[in-house]
């Protein structure tokens, strides 16, 4: 099972945060053990337009807890420097994942819900795959476990190098008579969408 810490943040100049960074606070998280890191900004989404997103892939909390410490003491100086602020660090824990998790842009689905099982968790993804992965190249999902008030809710990352091809594939999804079914069934709620375009 991995973890993923996302971080949210706005910087006045995307270019300069990813060059940051990844001089000051990517070494430390790799260190710690961080399998995986990408850099992200919304395109739409509301009040996050423009907002960068850090996600860092951990195979445990405390690895996770480690490895952002040591970067934000060594990164914090460069980062007020350059006029970043940080917003809001949540974690996420994975729960099932289909495809390949890449790609040059993709989309955020947050869902509240009822509880369910690992098996069931399997099943959805299969489920859902089978119709995003016509316009899409990967998917995860997970849950939010520390995020303050958004501590529970779902989220469904999926990657694309296409944006209207994962909107079509979305939208063929979602008026599908079974998925309303299965979305119903769980008292599935989207509560908000995001999509964004990887910069690092």
């Amino acid at each position: 099972m991995s973890y993923t810490v996302a971080n949210m943040l706005r910087a006045p100049d995307p270019t300069l945060f990813v060059k940051a960074f990844n001089a000051n606070a990517r070494p430390h998280m790799e260190s710690a053990g961080a399998s995986r890191i990408r850099i992200s900004q919304t395109v739409m989404g509301g009040e996050q337009a423009g907002v960068i997103g850090v996600a860092v892939e951990f195979d445990s909390i405390d690895s996770a807890v480690a490895g952002i410490s040591a970067a934000s003491a060594a990164a914090a100086p460069k980062m007020q420097e350059a006029g970043i602020q940080l917003i809001s660090r949540v974690l996420v824990q994975t729960k099932a994942e289909r495809g390949t998790p890449d790609g040059s842009f993709g989309s955020i689905l947050q869902v509240s819900g009822d509880p369910i099982d690992d098996a069931t968790w399997a099943s959805n993804a299969d489920t859902y795959w089978s119709h995003m992965s016509a316009g899409s190249t990967g998917q995860r999902f997970g849950q939010m476990i520390a995020a303050g008030e958004r501590t529970g809710r779902y989220i469904a990352v999926t990657w694309t190098d296409s944006l209207s091809a994962l909107q079509e594939a979305s939208t063929a999804m979602f008026a599908d008579a079974s998925i309303q079914q299965l979305l119903a069934n769980q008292n599935s709620q989207m509560i908000s969408r995001t999509m964004f375009r990887q910069i690092g």
